[in-house]
């Protein structure tokens, strides 16, 4: 059996979802000329190009906004906040407007987005990088949160995570 990391589950799993489904983008900070935080999106503009693998300036609510509206719009956005204690400056969006879209337009309009996002102590970051926040998202509605343990629920959380209707925080 091939021994992968949880990071090498993530870029197999969006390679592979990418391949089968041309809704699906990718967008976030250095996604895709520098391959991601820990290169979780690494070869992703070079296979799929930039108009489905796009870089976003340093502005985590605009990522989540533009997410929103390109999953309205027929895509689905896999959107990557760099470090999860950055995801305060996108609750509106997460909460507000991705979350609550099923229920505030009676199932006519749905989000399916996936924010993905590393947290935790064990990624040797310095304060704001390493918050774990997702007790601050579970209380939600319409907000599924996944959190993988091994390369193996990794690869198959994500890409559940990218079939879902409605978006799920992974």
């Amino acid at each position: 059996m091939t021994q992968k990391t949880i990071v090498e589950a993530i870029n197999e799993a969006l390679m592979q979802a990418m391949k089968q489904d041309e809704t699906i983008v990718m967008l976030g900070e250095d996604v895709g000329t520098n391959g991601g935080v820990f290169r979780a999106t690494d070869r992703l503009k070079e296979t799929y190009g930039e108009l489905r693998v796009m870089d976003t300036p340093l502005a985590e609510s605009a990522i989540i906004g533009t997410a929103v509206g390109m999953s309205l719009n027929g895509l689905k956005p896999v959107a990557e906040i760099q470090f999860f204690g950055f995801a305060y400056e996108a609750m509106d969006q997460i909460v507000n407007q991705a979350a609550r879209m099923r229920y505030r337009s009676k199932s006519r309009y749905h989000a399916p987005l996936v924010i993905r996002s590393p947290y935790g102590g064990n990624v040797n970051t310095p304060e704001l990088h390493a918050d774990s926040l997702e007790a601050s998202y579970s209380h939600s509605p319409g907000l599924k949160i996944v959190m993988p343990s091994s390369p193996y629920d990794a690869k198959g959380l994500l890409l559940s995570a990218i079939q879902d209707p409605d978006p799920v925080l992974f």
